[in-house]
């Protein structure tokens, strides 16, 4: 009985529209660009948003383990605000067991949110230190408990400091048992891939860390700053690779980035091409942790800061309407 249910749903896939609500076309530019507008504010304020508004709940001051705030917070932009489902290609899932470099496709401000629902909350994200002026609101509260690690680039020598700093960060916030990394080293919204980097991978090899690929179509439907637009109700298909033990290229660098690349090659094809396949939804667990005192700092810092922020808001309306 499964099967034609699958089958139904491979097909309404192939004739839906991949934008979600936002048409094609002319007007469909204009729709997205005003839904942008729309939702970065939102964006903004969405840490503090996900705690007081997002489930799984934040709050259960009596419970010794609640759901990470990565997981609450992805979950809250990627289904609540954003109305995204996820529709799982094939039959692996997450990969758990140990420290892990998850290698995902970069393809827009979504990822941040959608990448890290798919990770559980369980990896903490590489971004440039840009995100943390465009978003201070969201990047300074995550960057305090781990969720966001920033960086700059083109620092001379930045290769082996950067390489050091990832090393601490594992150290300092052992919850997250991964990381999210994007090889293809700058966003890339077209249907093929660009040639994979090896600066991370390289450093994947050297810490002898498992990789797992992860690749999501779609994406820049959601929230897009290059294509200056985002969209509610995108379906996104997610594929997860075998995994890849740098454990079994002990001294072959070589190797082990020739294995990577071959194992990202499929793993795109498998979902880009997996409009017309069977597919079925896909729900991340959430990943429960015990919250310290850096934690609780943020949680109720983050909401009075905004709380505080619309309270002057809308005295300042009401001062000027009155």
């Amino acid at each position: 009985r499964a099967r034609p249910a699958l089958r139904r749903e491979a097909s309404r896939r192939s004739l839906a529209a991949m934008p979600g609500t936002t048409p094609d076309g002319a007007v469909g530019k204009v729709v997205g660009f005003l839904t942008l507008l729309a939702v970065l504010p939102v964006f903004s304020l969405s840490l503090p948003l996900s705690f007081m508004f997002g489930s799984p709940s934040v709050w259960g001051f009596g419970e010794k383990y609640r759901p990470s705030f990565s997981f609450t917070w992805s979950k809250f932009m990627t289904e609540s605000v954003m109305g995204c489902t996820l529709t799982l290609v094939g039959n692996r899932t997450l990969h758990k067991d140990g420290r892990c470099v998850y290698l995902c496709n970069h393809r827009a401000w979504a990822d941040f949110f959608v990448d890290m629902y798919l990770t559980e909350g369980r990896a903490f994200i590489l971004s440039r230190y840009l995100v943390v002026y465009v978003f201070p609101l969201f990047a300074v509260p995550a960057m305090a408990v781990g969720a966001v690690f920033a960086f700059k680039r083109n620092k001379p020598g930045q290769h082996d400091e950067l390489n050091k700093q990832l090393d601490d960060h594992m150290a300092r916030f052992p919850d997250f048992s991964g990381l999210v990394v994007y090889p293809e080293g700058t966003r890339n919204i077209r249907p093929k891939a660009l040639p994979l980097r090896r600066g991370l991978i390289k450093y994947t090899w050297s810490r002898q860390l498992d990789v797992q690929i992860i690749i999501a179509a779609d994406k820049e439907h959601v929230l897009s700053q290059k294509r200056g637009s985002a969209s509610f109700g995108v379906e996104i298909p997610v594929g997860y690779s075998e995994v890849i033990s740098a454990k079994k290229f002990r001294g072959d660098f070589e190797g082990f980035f020739k294995e990577v690349v071959k194992t990202w090659d499929e793993q795109w094809d498998a979902v880009y091409d997996s409009r017309t396949k069977e597919t079925r939804p896909h729900h991340p667990k959430a990943q429960l942790v015990e919250y310290d005192t850096r934690a609780l700092v943020v949680l109720l810092g983050s909401v009075g800061c905004m709380c505080a922020l619309v309270a002057l808001v809308v005295a300042a309306a009401a001062a000027r309407f009155l």
